[in-house]
C-alpha cells in the first residue's frame, strides 16, 4: 500500500470520527445520555419525563416515565445528609417547582431498592418557557459517597486526635503561622490557671511568662514564638509560668513549627511539661544528701579525733590521718554531682594537691574526660592517695629531679592509668606487703573487677590500672 494510500484511510477514519462526534453533539439526548452524572427532568406537576443511564444506576432501577406513582424523584427512597427520610413534597425538585428558585450543593442519600445507600450532590434548577412560565425542573447529581466517606475519617481522626490530646497529661496547644492561639487541651489550662480565648492571644496562653532567675519573659521571645521566627523545632529553654492567683509553675516547652507539603509554615504545636514535681524531688534529694554529707564528715570528724587521741605520738598516725582527710576529699567530690558520677581529672590532681607538686612542675597528669561512677571513684582516689604520699617519701618526688607522670586512656568502655616515677631512687620492692600494695590490689581487682601491676625498677615504680567503666 502507498504512503498515499495510508494517509487517505487515516483521513478517512478522522473525518468518519468527527461526524460521529458532530451527531452526538447536535443530538442533546444522545449527549445527555452519556454523560456522567445523573439528569432527570420532570414536568410542572413533578412527573418524570426523562432521565438518563447515569440516573438510573444511582437510583438502582429505571422508572416509567409519567408514573404517577414516581413524583420529583427516580429512586425509591431519599433522606437527607444526616440520614433523615425525606418525602417526595419536601424533596429539592419539589422545593424548585413550588418556589422557581433554584437548588445547589444540596447533599442527600439516595437508597436503591436492594438498600444500598449513595451519597450523591444535587444541583436543581427551574425550566421556563419563553413567555417565563415555569414548565418543569432539571436535576443534575453525582455520586459523592467516596468523598463523603472519606471526609468522615478524616473527622473521625480529628476528633480522635482531640480526645487523645486532651487524654494527655501534658498541655499541649497549637498555633497558626502568626503564633495566634488556635487550640489548648484541659492539661494547658491548668497549667496556665487561666482558659484563653482562642484568635486573641499568640505564642502562648499563659498569664505571664519568666525566666528561671525572675526576669519577665515577653510573649514575643517566649521558645514558641522563637521556634516560629526561626522555622525550626526546639527544646527548651526552661521558664516559668505566672498563673494570675500569683502561683509559678517550672516548665519546659517542646515548640515545633508545621509545614505544609510545599514547606509553608503553617503553624505550630508546643508541648509543655510540668517540672514542679522534679524540682521537688530536686530539693528532696539535695536536703537528704546534704544531711547525709553533715552526718559522714561528722562521723570522719569524730574517727579522726578517737584516733589522734589514740595514737598520738604512735608511728603512723600522720597515713592514718591523711587516709581519712583523702576520703573526705573523694566524699566531697561526689557530694557535688549527687553522688552519680566525679571526674578522674579532678581527682588525680587532688591526690597531688597537698603535696604541692603539680606547681613545681614535678607532676604531669594527662588524660581525657573520664566520668567515674561513686564506687570506682573512691577506689582509685585512695589508691592515687597511697601512691602519691609513697612517692613524696620514698619515690620520685623524694629527689629534686624526680618527676611523676599520670596518664590514662579508653579503649573499649575500659580505663587504663599508667603511672610512672623517674629521676629518684631506685624502686624497691618492700619486704612486706604495706597498706598501699594490699589496697590496690583489693581496690583494683576484689572490688572494681579489674587488674594491676607493679614494676620495682631501677628507674622509678611504674604501676599500671585497668579497670572496667560499666561496673
Amino acid at each position: 500500500m502507498s504512503m498515499q494510500a495510508e494517509t487517505s484511510e487515516g483521513t478517512n477514519a478522522t473525518s468518519v470520527a468527527t461526524l460521529a462526534l458532530e451527531r452526538i453533539v447536535r443530538s442533546p439526548s444522545t449527549l445527555v445520555e452519556n454523560l456522567p452524572i445523573g439528569i432527570y427532568t420532570c414536568d410542572r406537576g413533578g412527573l418524570l419525563v426523562q432521565f438518563n443511564r447515569r440516573a438510573a444506576e444511582l437510583w438502582g432501577r429505571a422508572p416509567n416515565l409519567g408514573d404517577p406513582a414516581v413524583r420529583y424523584f427516580g429512586a425509591i427512597n431519599i433522606r437527607d445528609g444526616e440520614g433523615k427520610p425525606i418525602s417526595p413534597d419536601e424533596s429539592p425538585m419539589a422545593q424548585v417547582l413550588a418556589s422557581g428558585q433554584s437548588v445547589r450543593g444540596r447533599e442527600l442519600i439516595v437508597e436503591q431498592p436492594d438498600g444500598r445507600r449513595l451519597t450523591v450532590l444535587a444541583n436543581v434548577d427551574p425550566l421556563f418557557d419563553e413567555q417565563g412560565t415555569l414548565v418543569g425542573g432539571t436535576n443534575c447529581f453525582q455520586d459523592i459517597s467516596e468523598l463523603v466517606e472519606m471526609k468522615g475519617r478524616m473527622r473521625e481522626g480529628r476528633r480522635v486526635a482531640r480526645r487523645v490530646m486532651e487524654a494527655l497529661p501534658a498541655a499541649i496547644y497549637t498555633t497558626d503561622a502568626e503564633g495566634k492561639l488556635l487550640y489548648y487541651n484541659k492539661a494547658a489550662e491548668r497549667l496556665w490557671g487561666v482558659a484563653p480565648k482562642l484568635g486573641d492571644q499568640y505564642w502562648c496562653g499563659s498569664w505571664k511568662i519568666f525566666q528561671p532567675d525572675g526576669t519577665p519573659l515577653p510573649h514575643d521571645r517566649c521558645p514558641m514564638a522563637v521556634a516560629l521566627r526561626e522555622k525550626r523545632a526546639m527544646v527548651g529553654p526552661e521558664a516559668v509560668v505566672a498563673r494570675p492567683d500569683g502561683t509559678r509553675v517550672p516548665f519546659l516547652p517542646y515548640p515545633t513549627p508545621i509545614f505544609d507539603s510545599e514547606g509553608t509554615l503553617i503553624g505550630g504545636v508546643n508541648m509543655l511539661i510540668d517540672l514542679t514535681e522534679q524540682k521537688r524531688a530536686d530539693a528532696q534529694q539535695r536536703g537528704l544528701i546534704d544531711e547525709l554529707n553533715h552526718r559522714v564528715k561528722n562521723t570522719l570528724a569524730t574517727i579522726q579525733s578517737m584516733a589522734a587521741q589514740t595514737t598520738r605520738g604512735a608511728p603512723g598516725e600522720d597515713a592514718f590521718e591523711g587516709r581519712l582527710l583523702a576520703l573526705s576529699r573523694l566524699h566531697d567530690q561526689l557530694s557535688r554531682n549527687l553522688w552519680e558520677s566525679a571526674d578522674f581529672d579532678a581527682i588525680a590532681r587532688d591526690a597531688f594537691a597537698r603535696l604541692g607538686a603539680p606547681a613545681n612542675g614535678q607532676v604531669t597528669i594527662e588524660g581525657p574526660a573520664v566520668h567515674l561512677k561513686p564506687r570506682a571513684a573512691l577506689g582509685l582516689g585512695m589508691v592515687l592517695h597511697e601512691l602519691a604520699c609513697n612517692t613524696q617519701k620514698h619515690g620520685a618526688l623524694s629527689a629534686p629531679a624526680g618527676s611523676v607522670a599520670l596518664a590514662w586512656h579508653v579503649v573499649d568502655g575500659r580505663l587504663f592509668v599508667d603511672w610512672r616515677e623517674k629521676g629518684g631512687p631506685a624502686a624497691v620492692a618492700p619486704k612486706h606487703r604495706g597498706f598501699g600494695t594490699r589496697l590496690l590490689e583489693r581496690a583494683i581487682a576484689h572490688e572494681l573487677g579489674g587488674r594491676s601491676t607493679i614494676d620495682f625498677s631501677a628507674s622509678g615504680l611504674h604501676c599500671t590500672m585497668e579497670i572496667p567503666l560499666s561496673g
